[in-house]
């Protein structure tokens, strides 16, 4: 089973309709602990979700 993103662009393009931002302005932000959302409230919101 194949799993991912086909190009760099299409990953791109999905990650800024599901977070709502480009991934070099996610990864440029702060994150703090606040900020996180219980993983069944992620799953609902279509974020993704945490990797601890």
């Amino acid at each position: 089973m194949a799993v991912g993103c086909a190009s760099l662009g299409s990953f791109s393009a999905s990650f800024t309709r599901l977070v709502g931002q480009t991934p070099s302005s996610y990864r440029g932000r702060r994150h703090d602990a606040v900020e996180a959302l219980p993983p069944c409230i992620a799953q609902i919101l279509g974020r993704p979700m945490p990797l601890h």
